[in-house]
């Protein structure tokens, strides 16, 4: 097939540089890690005019960015302190984990909104000095203007909304005890701001009316509504939540006040200025939302002093002098029910169905000191459908999650899911739902062999109906509500119609095979995917492994292939981008855009084709690059998307449909230039037993096919797809290509091709033979070749070293070395039993071990510890809930009784892939340390040389 016109007419390497600069490039290091950042949360403005996203580094302040779409000079303000979740231990407020909302850009392209948090240096500040949370800094607002790139901000506020299709309108809330006035960064102004009570009219502020001995109440703060055309602003007092249409003409907003009758749920008409009372009085009101064209409202109510458990739904009329009606309460959704205080409200597509969520009623505490005498202890019994585990990690989800309930303005509550009925997914009207329920399939779900029965329900009348029983997958429900589609153990689509109450064989005919044929685990292959319905529930798009297909629910004409067999020809795997995801249906009369991969090759891009057309799909794009999905201007025929290399950061360009006009928009790692940069080559060999298979090699930037070079060998299932993928010099759990190759090592990733029942082994006849093919080349030093993996990877690592003395130096995270203890143990992040894997999942035994004991002695690393020749390093840390880290001891306890170099580093209090940043940054210089001195005979460290006494930890590090 001939390439049309690159991707890449307007594209400039950000790392070329002069021959001469090239010599002045150094290697990285583990000091390097802070300085690369990344594009986060970019969108654009509806119009397609700019473009605006976040910095984001590892550590430090971040910044947003606003960019014109045809050009020009960027705007930028700081966001402050952005930086990486967790960067030490008891972490508080950004630092562990807080990220700020994306910045938005208003609905007519002349403004840019972002929070904006206390700079890295406040927070340091503010932890030395102990502050209470209360005290912790806080964000502040800014607003842009554009295209000028003045800046407004305001300090102190909680969150801002601005509506989806109405740029005159920004609403803020402040903390409780700020105030609104503005401070213009560029030209100071003062901006008129007229303070007013929820109905307009100002009133005096009265002493808090709780009464005495009741629970203290959340009281709300100031709303703040600017007009962006004028300036202007109105305070809105002891408001706890607020909301726009999407339209822009309606502001809605609950109050907790300190005179309980003005409680309330209102909402402002913004053409207007005049403000409704939708309910007065004492209460908790939550959850305001509007339906999609504006015309209605609901909240939920949970008066104070009620006598019925739980909140009442309420709903609303706008237009004219609206006021709330009840629509819902405890009697309205059976004995022992009652509406969820806090679950979410939302109207259908079609505005005529609210669905809102309903939670049994609340049982009576028992008195902590009723308990002091008795035993506290966890029950397990065999009938149990979840292991005890499982139940208390589950705890809060079965506490809070809401059952689905729907309700018609003027009909009857039916609440449709329950405890065990989840999966609830609704029709446009909301008139059909399907949903899935797991619970008599639960028990051996704990091995593997789960599965959910699959119902349809009425919601008018509640009444359900079977559709399938035991399903690997989730269905899917049309749009319109006729058909669900679900893909079943049969390895094949099947459509069932809620008309008739008949399921159709959708591709039992069909020589293509829509389960995923490279599925190597053994278990239920899934199927390819789903694209998505066309308009009137009339078809259904699915994929095969390259292709796109149409299919006919009801089963009256036949399927068709839409990309005529380009995907397959090519090898390379077409899938349907969604430009609009507001959209549930697709339009036949619009053309579809196509993302393509090609396998053998990896480059991507796009085509272009039509359901309304027999003619094969149009290449408008290919290109040796990885290329993301890209998204569309709601106005606008401008794309948005990013491509990266090996060399070249993931940064953002917009183009026309045609993707040859491409213009740059961001440029995240300018300082890649200064450092030696690694350049990598697709490899290919055969495994032991004839597979064909691909495989990554980092060469470092000089690369002298002469001379003779360590490698490090990394793996985990199949990488080669990563090709084009940009890995940042940044701490990760596993060894860093970019780190190596700068450092003049060779970084080899090979895939790896399974066989059920052999593991260990399968990773032997890949990896090794992949190993050969290099050292045959010539320039690998087969003398020091060490292998690194993690996890899963982590485990075959442990296997190859009783296997193999190929390798100089070896260093595996969170291995598993027994797998008959590891079997029967618990994943106590998820609370789930260790057995599925093994009988079912990755581990790939395919039996239990009373069934074949032989294949998990076999496949596991300790008993074979006395063939071990290689010096190890195992990382496992003590809060692993994946593997339990008693793992990493047994295969460490074995090799040191052998007299084995075996290492065992434990990051206290960390995960199964540290997360803490410090830790991260330890690991990295560990390992490479180890590495360094086993195949560039650099000097030991003192942890490898001594080790570090209990009594000197924290000090001697």
């Amino acid at each position: 097939m001939k390439r049309r016109a690159s991707l890449f007419l307007t594209a400039l390497w950000i790392g070329a540089v002069p021959a001469a600069a090239q010599d002045a490039r150094r290697a990285l290091t583990p000091a390097d890690f802070d300085q690369w950042r990344s594009v986060s949360s970019p969108s654009l403005s509806r119009d397609g005019r700019w473009v605006v996203y976040t910095l984001a580094p590892q550590v430090g302040d971040g910044e947003v960015v606003v960019r014109s779409a045809a050009g020009g000079p960027e705007l930028r303000h700081t966001r402050g302190y952005i930086g990486r979740p967790q960067t030490r231990a008891g972490a508080t407020g950004p630092e562990a984990g807080y990220r700020p909302s994306p910045a938005v850009l208003s609905a007519d392209g002349r403004w840019a909104v972002f929070n904006i948090e206390a700079s890295r240096a406040e927070w340091e500040r503010a932890r030395r000095e102990r502050r209470k949370p209360a005290d912790m800094p806080k964000p502040s607002l800014g607003i842009m203007a554009l295209p000028d790139g003045r800046v407004s901000t305001v300090p102190r506020v909680k969150s801002f909304r601005m509506p989806e299709r109405n740029g005159r309108w920004l609403a803020y809330l402040l903390e409780s005890d700020s105030t609104s006035t503005p401070r213009d960064t560029v030209a100071p102004a003062q901006l008129p701001a007229a303070a007013a009570t929820p109905g307009g009219t100002p009133r005096p502020v009265s002493p808090d009316s709780t009464p005495r001995g009741a629970a203290k109440k959340e009281l709300g703060s100031t709303l703040v509504l600017r007009d962006l055309q004028t300036g202007d602003e109105t305070r809105i007092e002891e408001v706890t939540a607020f909301a726009f249409d999407r339209g822009g003409r309606w502001l809605g907003y609950t109050v907790s006040a300190r005179r309980a009758e003005r409680d309330g749920a209102y909402v402002r008409d913004l053409a207007g200025g005049r403000t409704h009372t939708l309910r007065a009085g004492a209460g908790s009101y939550r959850g305001l939302t509007f339906s999609d064209d504006g015309r209605q409202a609901a909240f939920t109510a949970d008066p104070a002093g009620g006598g019925k458990p739980g909140a009442v739904l309420y709903h609303a009329t706008l237009g004219g002098e609206p006021r709330a009606r009840p629509l819902v309460d405890a009697d309205g959704v059976g004995s022992g029910r009652r509406v969820a205080e806090r679950g979410r409200i939302r109207f259908t597509r079609d505005g005529g169905t609210l669905v809102f969520g309903v939670l049994p009623v609340a049982p009576d505490s028992v008195p902590a000191d009723s308990l002091a005498e008795r035993a506290v202890f966890d029950l397990w019994n065999y009938r149990d459908a979840r292991l005890q585990p499982q139940q208390r990690v589950e705890a809060s989800r079965d506490r809070d999650s809401a059952w689905v309930a729907v309700v018609r303005p003027g009909g009857r509550a039916v609440v449709i899911g329950s405890d065990t009925l989840r999966g609830v997914l609704l029709s446009e009207d909301g008139r059909v739902a399907v949903a899935s329920d797991e619970i008599r399939h639960a028990i051996p779900a704990m091995w593997g062999e789960g599965g959910a029965d699959v119902y349809t329900i009425d919601t008018r009348t509640g009444a359900r109906r079977r559709v399938a029983e035991r399903l690997p997958f989730d269905p899917q429900l049309s749009p319109g509500g006729r058909f669900v589609l679900y893909f079943g153990r049969d390895r094949r689509w099947h459509a069932f119609d809620n008309t008739t109450g008949r399921a159709t064989d959708l591709t039992g005919r069909l020589a293509t095979r829509f389960d995923q044929e490279t599925w190597d685990t053994p278990s239920d292959p899934a199927p390819w995917g789903v694209a998505g319905w066309t308009e009137g529930d009339r078809s259904v798009l699915v994929y095969d492994r390259y292709d796109v297909w149409e299919l006919d629910p009801a089963g009256r004409r036949s399927a068709r292939m839409v990309t005529d067999s380009a995907g397959r020809r090519g090898k390379m795997v077409l899938r349907w981008v969604d430009l609009d995801p507001d959209e549930r249906a697709i339009d036949p009369r619009q053309p579809l855009l196509l993302r393509a991969f090609n396998e053998e090759t990896k480059a991507s891009g796009f085509f272009r084709d039509r359901l309304d057309s027999n003619a094969a799909p149009v290449m408008l794009a290919m290109e040796d690059r990885q290329v993301g999905a890209p998204t569309r201007a709601r106005d606008a025929e401008v794309y948005l998307w990013t491509r990266q290399t090996v060399a070249e950061s993931p940064d953002l360009w917009v183009s026309g449909p045609s993707f040859t006009d491409a213009r740059r928009m961001s440029a995240a790692n300018p300082q890649q230039s200064r450092y030696r940069w690694p350049t990598v080559e697709l490899v290919k060999w055969r495994s032991e037993d004839g597979a064909e298979l691909q495989g990554l090699l980092y060469r470092p930037e000089g690369f002298d096919p002469a001379k003779k070079y360590p490698m490090v060998v990394y793996f985990y299932e199949s990488l080669s797809d990563n090709l084009h993928q940009y890995r940042m010099d940044v701490p990760r759990n596993t060894i860093q290509p970019t780190l190596y190759a700068s450092n003049d090592y060779l970084v080899f990733m090979p895939d790896i091709h399974y066989t059920t029942g052999y593991p260990g082994q399968s990773a032997m006849r890949s990896i090794v033979p992949g190993v050969k093919s290099l050292v045959a080349r010539g320039f690998v030093d087969s003398a020091r070749v060490a292998i690194q993996g993690q996890s899963w990877g982590g485990y075959q690592v442990a296997y190859m070293i009783t296997r193999t003395p190929m390798f100089r130096a070896a260093m595996a995270g969170a291995p598993v070395a027994n797998m008959t203890s590891a079997y029967g143990g618990i994943r106590w992040q998820t609370g789930l039993a260790r057995a599925f894997q093994y009988e079912r999942g990755q581990s790939r035994i395919g039996a239990t071990p009373w069934q074949n004991r032989e294949l998990y002695i076999e496949n596991s690393p300790l008993f074979a510890a006395d063939r071990v020749t290689t010096p190890l390093m195992i990382m496992h840390n003590d809060a692993d809930g994946a593997v339990p880290w008693y793992q990493g001891i047994e295969m460490f306890v074995a090799l040191r009784r052998l007299g084995k170099e075996v290492y065992l580093i434990n990051y206290n209090g960390d995960e199964h892939n540290p997360t803490k940043r410090a830790n991260q940054i330890d690991l990295a210089i560990r390992m490479m340390q180890f590495f360094d001195h086993h195949l560039k005979d650099r000097p030991a460290p003192g942890w490898m040389l001594q080790g570090i006494p209990f009594l000197n930890k924290g000090r001697d590090n």
